[in-house]
């Protein structure tokens, strides 16, 4: 580091050091800041907030905000602003002295006075919301400088009309540009790809009559060309049937086919018969010929008659088709078929012929050229109010943006982060840390590096619902229909994991004594259906007389092994309650012992995944590069998520009209202990004095 070169602050936030943002020279300085030191390298700009100044900054618009793009941000704003030290403000106001370039609000002076209004709330400065509505008004302008115009930027007199059609019909035809105002208008390249458009149309429909090479009235060509496409199939299918029947030149050679057409008659024949689509549209013809008044296909009749009446006229279709006749045909429908495929503008709502010899005149064009050039001399001023409301954009949230990407002070010192989308309240518990999940493939391998305890929940907004499991609140204060999905078990106290072991075992218990119960009830519903079904048969069979099996007699060998273990279970519970009195006054150590010996496990594994809990894996499953770790230590963890407590002063009502009548455990545990006591003092010999022994 050289003489007089400013050093860096760092502080100790989330398990890392993390650079101290003080001041503008800081910012201008963030090129020289080494990029292992930042927090992180990039971020996705579809974030729950300012997710409009991310995009601005996102310079190849690919999605993510990275280092350049904020180094490049810093670069521009040590060009537009005096001072980075506004960034520090954290709002858009902007005046005319803390802009390096007076020229942009000199430049919004002057649309206001154009607009013949004073958009300042205040004469020293202009804010965001006054740009945003100086903007609206200059972009409902008649020209705004935006290089498009709109069907109303032409009207004003007669001479304007062809321009104002030519608008219209560059709009219809889809050549068109959105203006400023949100209305579909013209660019000059748009309204010269409209014209050479239209004059290729023009030329295309000019050489339609030489395309009806047939001797046929316009309208006749039109209904036989529509019936054409479904009869070329068909009618070429019958000449290779006729063609094969002429190869085999044998009598019998159709006889198969014959025999098709009798099983189909046999049938009860629908339209959508399999059988009936197998058969030609005619009976095939080995001299290759097609009779037009011949017997047709039932399907295709109609069509086949249609067509042949209207090419009746064409030389060598007056009573039969034959093969050469055909391909003629086929030749002149496939030529105006390739003509028609290459109509130009096919498709687009065009205006009427007359209408269309205006627009394509060279002065229509010129008139609208003379709109497009009025729309240019405004075209500084709409740009000097782009310029003010990227740099007021930029001037209320970059700071904010620095401290979710230079470092986490956002998330660790104000509680808020850019990533965090609300708040979900869920079986009396408000959890604050919430993250929108885009990518559910990517947290299926990444949240476990976080050990945190994660819910994963669908959320959906209607009218009503079937069993909603929680509501989320997001940053716009909208409520959400909260269902979990998924969750992700993890420690989320070390008290919690003192009593798990307990809860567990309680758990298991009482799974175990509901299994029996289960068991038992279904064996004696069981024994009363067959009690209930012999009872029922009483009077239908005689009774028959079953010896009753003698009950097996219990070994004495099993006695005395029941015995023996009965015993030695005694002993042990001696043994362990005589060391445990044996303590005396140590004895409350060795209960706190044995808790210990109980819950240490889980306590120690809790605390060690507690220590290790850390936000960076969710991050970067969500498209961060996140440079380095995230960590969440108990103290700031809890504050993250928040257990319902009562308000203070709150006045509670404790006679429940409703609460069950309580048994007093209390009482039977103090004489299960005096009892206990007792056995034991008499098994250790305390009680021999008062005895007599």
């Amino acid at each position: 580091m050289g003489k007089g070169e400013r050093k860096w602050t760092f502080s100790r936030i989330g398990g890392v050091d993390q650079v101290v943002i003080r001041n503008g020279d800081d910012i201008a300085r963030l090129k020289d800041l080494d990029q292992k030191l930042w927090a992180v390298l990039a971020m996705p700009s579809s974030q729950p907030e300012l997710g409009e100044c991310l995009a601005h900054l996102d310079s190849d618009k690919d999605g993510k905000v990275r280092v350049p793009d904020i180094l490049g941000a810093v670069e521009y704003l040590s060009g537009t602003l005096k001072t980075l030290d506004l960034l520090l403000e954290g709002t858009s106001r902007l005046s005319k002295d803390s802009l390096a370039d007076t020229s942009l609000y000199e430049g919004f002076e002057e649309v206001s006075k154009i607009l013949g209004a004073d958009y300042s709330a205040n004469n020293s400065y202009i804010d965001l919301p006054d740009i945003d509505k100086a903007i609206a008004e200059f972009s409902s302008l008649r020209f705004n400088g935006d290089g498009v115009v709109v069907p109303a930027s032409a009207e004003g007199d007669i001479s304007s009309e062809g321009a104002k059609a030519l608008i219209e019909a560059c709009v219809g035809a889809g050549f068109s540009s959105l203006d400023a105002s949100g209305v579909p208008g013209v660019r000059l390249q748009d309204a010269e790809a409209f014209i050479a458009a239209a004059k290729a149309r023009t030329e295309w429909l000019a050489s339609a009559e030489s395309r009806r090479s047939l001797p046929m009235s316009k309208e006749d060509w039109d209904q036989a060309y529509c019936l054409y496409g479904d009869l070329k199939p068909l009618i070429d299918d019958y000449f290779r049937r006729s063609q094969v029947l002429a190869m085999a030149d044998s009598p019998g050679a159709v006889s198969e086919l014959l025999g098709l057409v009798s099983s189909v008659l046999s049938k009860n024949l629908s339209r959508e018969d399999p059988d009936l689509a197998l058969l030609p549209i005619a009976m095939p013809d080995g001299a290759m010929r097609l009779c037009v008044d011949g017997a047709f296909h039932p399907n295709h009749a109609q069509k086949l008659r249609a067509f042949f009446s209207l090419i009746k006229e064409v030389e060598g279709c007056e009573t039969c088709i034959d093969l050469g006749s055909w391909e003629k045909l086929k030749a002149a429908f496939d030529s105006y078929g390739a003509w028609a495929d290459a109509q130009p503008l096919a498709g687009k709502a065009l205006p009427s012929p007359e209408v269309l010899d205006v627009i394509l005149q060279d002065s229509t064009l010129d008139v609208l050229r003379s709109f497009l050039v009025a729309d240019e001399a405004m075209a500084p001023h709409a740009k000097a109010l782009g310029e003010l409301r990227s740099i007021a954009l930029v001037k209320r949230d970059f700071l904010r943006i620095l401290k979710n990407f230079v470092n986490f002070d956002d998330f660790y010192l104000q509680k808020k982060g850019l990533f965090r989308s609300g708040h979900l309240y869920l079986d009396g518990r408000e959890m604050s840390l919430c993250l929108d999940v885009h990518n559910p493939a990517a947290h299926g391998s990444m949240a476990a590096l976080s050990s945190m305890y994660l819910v994963y929940c669908n959320l959906s907004r209607r009218d009503g619902f079937v069993g909603r499991n929680g509501v989320f609140y997001d940053s716009q204060g909208r409520d959400w229909d909260a269902t979990i999905t998924k969750v992700v078990v993890q420690p989320i106290s070390i008290r919690e994991a003192f009593f798990s072991p307990y809860k567990w075992f309680a758990k298991t218990l009482e799974e175990m004594a509901m299994k029996r119960a289960a068991n038992a009830e279904a064996a004696s519903i069981d024994k009363m259906k067959s009690a209930a079904s012999a009872t029922a048969q009483l009077d239908k069979a005689p009774l028959k007389q079953e010896a009753s099996p003698m009950a097996k007699k219990m070994d004495v060998g099993t006695v005395a092994a029941i015995g023996v273990a009965l015993g030695s279970i005694g002993a042990m519970v001696t043994g362990i309650l005589g060391i445990f009195f044996g303590l005396g006054m140590w004895m409350p150590l060795g209960l706190l012992g044995v808790l210990l010996l109980i819950s240490g496990p889980s306590m120690i594994l809790a605390y060690m995944k507690l220590r290790k809990r850390n936000l960076g894996p969710l991050l970067n499953a969500e498209g961060w590069a996140v440079n380095g770790k995230l960590k969440i230590n108990v103290p700031f963890g809890a504050t993250l998520s928040f257990l319902a407590t009562l308000p203070l002063g709150s006045i509670r009502q404790l006679a429940d009209p409703f609460a069950e009548k309580k048994k007093p455990w209390g009482l039977y545990l103090a004489i299960l202990l005096v009892v206990g006591a007792l056995v034991a003092s008499y098994f250790l010999g305390w009680l021999d004095p008062l005895l007599g022994r």
